[in-house]
């Protein structure tokens, strides 16, 4: 007659236990990343809103009005970490004008960031 011995064996314990510690570990590390993620929306959401800004203020103000080249000031930009803007008028064609709006700023991992946005401004109107 054969006899069972209930119960687990200490390597079965030691498995379970580290498939435990793996599962927490990879959770945790998911849970560090959220913020983060959550942060460069953030900032990704306010530089867009910055240069839609930009681009709108230089299309109503027209042709005759466009700005020189260079930076720009927004209040926004003290949201973002080492955030910059700027705008580059160059002449696209004998009536149109195109503007490059360009707003940058240090991300996670002091890794720098940009949006830009292009448009085309022509002497009758904006396009």
């Amino acid at each position: 007659m054969t006899h069972w011995v209930s119960g687990f064996s200490l390597i079965e314990v030691t498995v379970a236990i580290g498939i435990i510690g793996m599962m927490i570990l990879a959770t945790s590390t998911l849970l560090q990343r959220i913020p983060v993620s959550g942060r460069e929306v953030r900032d990704q959401d306010i530089a867009l809103k910055i240069a839609r800004n930009e681009v709108e203020a230089l299309r109503a103000g027209g042709y005759d009005t466009l700005p020189a080249s260079g930076a720009f000031a927004n209040p926004l930009l003290n949201s973002l970490t080492s955030g910059s803007a700027s705008v580059t008028i160059a002449v696209y064609d004998a009536k149109t004008k195109r503007a490059d709006v360009s707003v940058s700023w240090t991300g996670t991992g002091s890794v720098t960031r940009s949006v830009s946005l292009s448009t085309l401004i022509t002497q009758n109107s904006g396009l």
